[in-house]
């Protein structure tokens, strides 16, 4: 029974890798090289095996290094074409396999794996004879050109290859681009596709009829870039921010505004603060009458004013402190990870950092983009990012705080340390209960959620759509391909508006990305 493999792209590269070494003319190279420390196996047979329709022909293989089976498989149009075995035993590193060639004229390869090493026999079959066809290429694209692989594809059209990705058919031959490609025994029966890549990003083929058996058939093709594959794209990319300086002034001036209103929810003067504080600590107590009706009786409100006087300065003057080093900080390089969507066309961008701000804890989120391919291998990239203000003010103040107070895990928590919610537990508890049976701990605990609850208010004071900075992007960038046309990397600039209520800001500046890693 015969099989076929499906090569994964890892393994057909490391063949390719492998048949890099050889000329244009060798049709069995070796397998890919590990410095001559791994495994062999090659075939008996050099060059192309040539058999009539319905032949039978026992194929040998010698082996190298630590392996005891030789797996073979046939691959391509090989019809009713069998093998006897599809795993064969080694006696001394060699072993036979017996292939029944298919009841009509075609091509196909067989295929060995031993271990980590791999063969290949191109097998033409014909009842009218062989020819070679010699190709000439033009390559019209701007990629590199490491290597040049022609193959033919007997009774196929050039228009049937072009609905799939690139693929090899048989015989087949690798070169250097200039050098001209001689593929031999090519059946002489009927139509042939004579096809031609670079990698798989660039590909071109020629239809040719009427092959003259021992004679050469001289075929030109001309061979183009496929455009970008974007399905299978997947990058890390870098979004600078280089606005002019008016531009600049003017987000320096909106975020100062979205500063004080930030610090006006959460604390809106520092001689209040006893007050504010005691309403969340009510608000979060589970029991707020019985508290309240404890604040009275006892004067909370004058003890706490007392208390929060002696551990100045103030949480309001304290948050506005590391509010304003947040925004010294300004926006830093937005980085962000791009995939296909799931709609063609679209890209998936999904922020990760704004400078080193955590993007999701800073309300950045993003709009499906769209991407596309431009003449001369430019990516461009479009979409819209929203962000709520609040949220990235109050993310960059706590990224000041647990600077200032390594102890700390932000604002909130800096500040139940720095009004010392611990000892306030304690001497409104005196000993006891402050309310209920709540204890000197428990109403520590209560400062601290007050704190955090005030804190998480004011990150979502503007978290109405309608105070939402929107920015838009627009890239444009030379980019770099992979082996199958997916983007490896990108780099070139954007440009953009930041956008809130009725007022606009323009900002740039360059953009970078990489496959796998970050860029600088």
């Amino acid at each position: 029974m015969s099989m076929a493999f499906s090569w994964p792209r890892t393994l057909l590269t490391a063949f390719l890798i492998g048949a890099a070494a050889c000329s244009a003319s060798m049709h069995n190279p070796p397998p890919p090289g590990d410095g001559g420390t791994g495994p062999t196996v090659a075939f008996d047979q050099t060059g192309v095996l040539t058999l009539a329709p319905g032949d039978t022909v026992s194929i040998g293989l010698t082996t190298t290094g630590v392996v005891d089976h030789v797996a073979v498989a046939l691959s391509g149009n090989y019809l009713d074409a069998f093998l006897d075995a599809n795993d064969l035993p080694l006696q001394a590193g060699r072993a036979a396999v017996m292939l029944r060639a298919p009841s009509a004229a075609t091509t196909f390869s067989l295929l060995a794996v031993a271990g980590t090493a791999s063969a290949r026999l191109d097998v033409s079959v014909s009842a009218t004879g062989f020819a070679d066809v010699r190709v000439t290429t033009d390559y019209l694209g701007k990629r590199p050109v490491p290597l040049l692989t022609a193959s033919a594809f007997f009774e196929t059209t050039c228009a049937e290859l072009t609905t799939a990705p690139p693929k090899d058919g048989s015989p087949l031959v690798v070169g250097t681009y200039g050098e001209t490609l001689v593929l031999p025994s090519v059946p002489t029966d009927g139509h042939v596709a004579i096809s031609v890549r670079i990698a798989h990003y660039a590909v071109g083929c020629a239809d040719i009829d009427g092959l003259v058996p021992n004679q050469t058939r001289d075929v030109a093709v001309s061979v183009y870039d496929l455009p970008f594959d974007l399905a299978d794209t997947t990058l890390e990319a870098r979004f600078t921010f280089a606005p002019d300086p008016a531009d600049a002034q003017a987000l320096a001036a909106y975020l100062a505004q979205v500063d004080g209103t930030v610090l006006n929810a959460f604390s809106p003067s520092a001689g209040g603060e006893a007050g504010m504080l005691l309403d969340a600590m009510a608000a979060a107590s589970g029991a707020p009458q019985q508290f309240d009706t404890q604040r009275t009786q006892m004067g909370w409100d004058g003890a706490v004013q007392t208390w929060l006087g002696a551990h100045a300065p103030s949480m309001h003057d304290r948050a506005g402190q590391w509010l304003s080093a947040g925004l010294a900080n300004g926006f830093g390089d937005l980085v962000a990870h791009l995939a296909s969507g799931n709609t063609p066309g679209n890209c998936a961008l999904t922020p990760e950092l704004l400078g080193t701000l955590d993007a999701t804890a800073a309300g950045i989120i993003a709009s499906p983009f769209v991407w596309a391919g431009a003449p001369n291998d430019v990516l461009q990239l479009s979409g819209v990012v929203a962000i709520v203000p609040s949220k990235l003010a109050t993310v960059a103040a706590d990224a000041r705080a647990v600077v200032d107070v390594p102890q700390s895990t932000g604002v909130a928590s800096a500040l139940a340390a720095a009004m010392d919610c611990t000892g306030l537990g304690a001497a409104l508890a005196s000993g006891g209960y402050s309310f209920g049976v709540c204890d000197a701990s428990c109403t520590a605990a209560l400062c601290a959620t007050a704190i955090a609850d005030r804190w998480q208010g004011a990150a979502q004071s503007l978290a109405n759509s309608s105070d939402t900075l929107v920015l838009t992007v627009s890239a444009s960038a030379p980019a770099t391909v992979a082996d199958f046309a997916d983007v490896q990397s990108y780099d070139g600039s954007w440009v953009g508006q930041l956008s809130f209520y009725s007022s606009q800001i323009g900002t740039k500046g360059a953009t970078r990305a990489n496959h796998g890693s970050l860029p600088n």
